[in-house]
């Protein structure tokens, strides 16, 4: 049996150092993210509150009962509004992330109502294709959906278009049913004629009961001379944007003759395309089709026969030529790429210095042609400096990929990774390539920014990747990718709280810090025990409202430990941060706020739902799960007098959420004297490679301890001024004892690399 030593009565005295910063206003439910529309409509609970992260388009907006519909790539959605809830005003076609609220149905119309306003719109002028459709295909998966009816007739008696009225319809499959939404919502068509003779007609779908409904959006939308057409014409250049004559291309399955570019008379629609040439890459795509003639710039990649193909491959920069052969460099600023013998393998790296006036220069790497069959890693190691001037949107050290053009002003190079943390020892960094599996890449190392740092890089490797990557720790799992790779924390951790009934979840911990396995197709099956141990934890890595979640591949099987000590981790609430997600915690002195406004009006607990707390630093939150019977303390009295509180930490965007697991976690208030940080000054505080102590009073020593109370450092002490050395530290918390005369101080401290 292991045993973690305890730290309970130095944590106890540990005073708080960090800021506090205000607790954002949450309401009583928990938000639920859909990453699309297509998720959303496919949502059963009606009582949740949801928000769409991916971007939606505007199709149309109208004033009864303030309606808009949306749509993204895959489904559509109607928003009902009556209460004026989005106070921003948007533009047809605009983008918007963020669409916020519930569910309900209306004579079987799935509607959206909004609880708070997205906000302003994240793109305009965006196309969507109407999708061509018979009467006879209508379906309820198309509520709300932009469409398009060809040759369609009005068959009833009516002569105008009246508001809140329905008009039997025909196409050449069948009937159909226009109905015009009220009058308030004041289309320019009502009380207009109903057209004659066939047309075709742009509308959106709606549903009442068991009939599918359409309705036009404006007279826009109405085409009595048919669908219009127009002409696409494409412009192909290569990488140096020489024209490119001779090539030939296909759209949507017509081909012209090699050097024809033009297609005329293109019904509206989205089509793909495709670009041949000998001795160049085949490019293909889509064009819309929609409202004006098209004119596409293509650019067309030359076949390099040097380029990558034997793969695992790798860069050191040890030849005589900078750039290497086959590589690009680029610079559209003051700044350049060099080399530097400051390296942690052999004698030279790649090295971009910091320059006064602005930088821009790209590194480009020869064409990679990547494997369709496997995943590929690019793995290099990189470190920097001077990370203070870094200006976020001004500055830049990423590493960017292109499956086009290898020239950046073809603007077809997407970001794969940034470095924008300090990164003061060489560290190996894994970007996964698995996106691109097939294509020929370039990838790019790009630097900009103004008096801002350095960036070294060396070891560039590709190979492929392999059935764990193995991390040393937790730690280390927080700086990993977030994605389809799976990792192998090969030391042992500890689980500290299972709500096995809910999604699977297990939140474990080890020395260097904590994280939540989140389970819900249940893969791990072996039962375990709060404390017991689990080595060779494997599983990917993803990301739900900030809190970093490992989704299990396998059971890791027996434990490999049982009847470990993790004593909790004593924080004030005003110290609870994103940085200490899914750690064990007590918090000492907290009093529930009843008076708060957003408190529920209960007495006694239940699922799903938040309560607030505050303690002598400042306020916090209790978030219970969405689980009914879960944990035992449900249906008990909510404390009305002070308690202490163990819990674990649960993470939504900027708040940190304490979860009690268990009512054995409410604890009689300990009485602690607090004891302030005016002694003495610990910094930098995250430190790398070391840390001072200075203050007005003498040091006799200093003790330095893991989270879980193991002591890992004792120095002795003289005056009032001593720097540590922590290069051998791992990423982490610890705390920091300082002994003075008869005090006894801590300080904790956030160790990064």
């Amino acid at each position: 049996m292991k045993n973690i030593t305890k730290l309970s009565l130095l944590l106890l005295l540990m005073g708080s150092f960090l800021i506090n910063q205000p607790l954002s206003a949450q309401g009583s439910k928990e938000i639920v993210e859909v990453a699309n529309l297509t998720e959303l409509r496919a949502q059963e609970d009606f009582e949740a509150v949801y928000m769409v992260t991916g971007e939606v388009i505007l199709t149309h907006q109208h004033a009864q009962r303030n309606q808009k519909y949306f749509q993204d790539d895959g489904a559509a959605i109607v928003v009902d509004d009556p209460d004026g809830i989005i106070t921003t005003s948007y533009n047809l076609y605009d983008g918007v992330t963020g669409l916020t609220g519930t569910l309900s149905l209306f004579q079987n119309l799935l509607q959206f109502t909004p609880t708070v306003d997205p906000g302003d719109a994240v793109s305009t002028g965006n196309e969507v294709e109407p999708m061509v459709i018979t009467f006879a295909e209508l379906a309820p998966e198309h509520q709300a959906m932009l469409i398009r009816v060809n040759e369609v007739e009005f068959i009833g008696e009516q002569t105008s278009l009246t508001p809140s009225t329905s008009f039997p319809l025909e196409d050449p499959s069948g009937e159909g049913l226009l109905r015009t939404p009220g009058a308030s919502a004041q289309l320019d068509y009502f009380n207009t004629p109903v057209p004659t003779g066939a047309n075709d007609m742009i509308a959106l779908v709606s549903q009442f009961q068991e009939v599918m409904q359409i309705f036009p959006r404006s007279l826009a939308d109405f085409f009595p001379d048919g669908v219009p057409s127009y002409d696409v014409t494409f412009v192909v250049i290569d990488e140096e944007d020489n024209p490119v004559t001779d090539a030939v291309i296909t759209l949507g399955g017509v081909a012209n003759a090699a050097g024809d570019y033009l297609f005329e008379e293109v019904e509206a629609g989205s089509y793909p395309y495709s670009i041949e040439k000998s001795g160049f890459y085949t490019r293909t795509g889509n064009v819309a089709v929609v409202g004006d003639d098209v004119n596409l710039t293509v650019v067309l990649v030359a076949i390099d026969p040097d380029a990558i193909t034997e793969l695992p491959w790798n860069e050191d920069f040890e030849g005589e030529d900078f750039p290497p052969s086959g590589w690009n460099h680029i610079a559209l600023g003051a700044g350049t790429w060099a080399t530097t013998d400051d390296t942690p393998f052999g004698d030279k790296a790649a090295f971009h210095a910091l320059t006064a006036a602005f930088s821009e220069s790209w590194l480009i790497t020869p064409q990679i042609q990547l494997p369709e069959d496997m995943t590929m890693l690019l793995k290099f190691f990189q470190k920097n400096s001077f990370m203070q001037n870094y200006e976020p949107g001004e500055s830049l050290s990423a590493v960017m990929i292109s499956a086009g053009s290898g020239n950046p002003v073809h603007e077809e190079f997407v970001m794969a990774y940034e470095a924008s943390a300090g990164i003061e020892n060489y560290t190996e960094r894994i970007v996964n390539l698995g996106d691109y599996a097939g294509e020929v890449v370039y990838i790019a190392f790009v630097y900009k920014g103004a008096a801002s740092h350095n960036w070294y890089i060396d070891d560039i490797v590709i190979e492929e990747a392999p059935g764990a990557i193995e991390l040393d720790n937790i730690a280390a799992l927080h700086d990993a990718e977030v994605g389809d790779l799976i990792y192998q924390i090969t030391g042992e951790v500890f689980i500290t709280h299972q709500q096995v009934a809910y999604r699977g979840q297990i939140y474990i911990q080890d020395e260097s810090g904590a994280v939540m396995i989140d389970d819900p197709s249940g893969i791990i099956t072996t039962e375990y025990n709060n404390y017991d141990g689990i080595t060779n934890l494997r599983g990917t890595l993803s990301v739900f409202q900030d809190m970093l979640q490992l989704v299990p591949v396998e059971d890791p099987g027996a434990p490999s430990s049982t009847g470990n000590t993790i004593e909790p981790m004593v924080v004030t609430l005003a110290e609870l941060n994103q940085d200490i997600q899914a750690m064990l915690v007590r918090v000492v002195g907290v009093s529930f706020d009843f008076d708060h406004e957003e408190f529920p009006d209960t007495e006694t607990f239940t699922h799903n739902q938040s309560y607030y707390i505050i303690d002598a630093s400042g306020e916090g939150v209790i978030r219970t799960p969405n689980s009914p019977d879960l944990l035992d303390y449900f249906g008990t009295a909510i404390p009305t007098t002070p308690v202490d509180l163990v819990g674990v930490l649960h993470q939504r965007f900027d708040v940190t959420r304490l979860q009690p697991r268990s009512l054995a976690d409410f604890l009689e208030p300990t009485s602690i004297e607090e004891i302030k940080a005016a002694g003495f000054n610990v910094f930098p505080n995250p430190a790398r490679n070391q840390f001072t102590i200075s203050g007005e009073n003498n040091l006799d020593m200093v003790r330095i301890f893991n989270i879980n109370g193991q002591l890992v450092r004792e120095q002795n002490a003289y005056g009032n001024h001593l720097t540590l050395d922590i290069s051998d530290l791992k990423t982490g918390i610890f705390i920091v004892q300082i002994v003075s005369g008869n005090q006894v101080l801590n300080y904790k401290l956030q160790v990064q690399r």
